[in-house]
């Protein structure tokens, strides 16, 4: 993963690190496989969107989500056709990024507020879907799930068969 002097996650550029992540593989326990022809459209994306509109990384946003006073990096990235997406969040820990957290969700919202992401997916149930939060957790020294819990269809919004994927 690359290295950042400064320790501000901003200086680095946030495509050549999930290039990096994808290049390193999942780490065996978590963390999405993603397919030959997704691997190859990461590979093949620049950050200008214009270039390439197939590009399956989404803009990158950016939070202090574990309270250090420093941004992380949020990043999510589409896979295939089947409306999953991967949710990576990234922080710098002694000059190295490091990944904080892997998630995979078929997302309705992706929403970060204070110190938490939260993914909202359909849930299965008719009129409900499933909200998945993710905080710090200091001892694991990771955005951890917190809490997943079936929540009414909010008013006005109705939770498609197939969603379209955040971006």
């Amino acid at each position: 993963m690359p290295e950042v002097p400064s320790g501000d996650i901003h200086r680095a550029s946030w495509l050549n690190i999930v290039k990096a992540q994808t290049a390193a593989g999942g780490d065996g326990q978590s963390g999405p496989q993603f397919n030959p022809n997704t691997l190859r459209e990461i590979r093949r994306c620049t950050a200008d969107r214009r270039q390439r509109p197939k590009c399956p990384v989404r803009a990158p946003r950016y939070r202090d989500l574990d309270g250090d006073g420093k941004d992380e990096l949020i990043v999510g990235i589409a896979e295939g056709t089947d409306d999953q997406v991967a949710i990576w969040v990234f922080t710098v820990r002694d000059r190295k990024v490091t990944r904080i957290m892997d998630a995979t969700a078929r997302p309705l919202s992706v929403e970060v507020t204070g110190q938490e992401v939260i993914l909202r997916e359909p849930s299965g149930s008719a009129g409900y879907e499933m909200r998945t939060v993710y905080s710090w957790d200091e001892r694991a020294q990771a955005m951890e799930l917190r809490a997943m819990e079936f929540d009414p269809v909010r008013s006005g919004r109705t939770a498609p068969a197939r969603p379209k994927a955040a971006r």
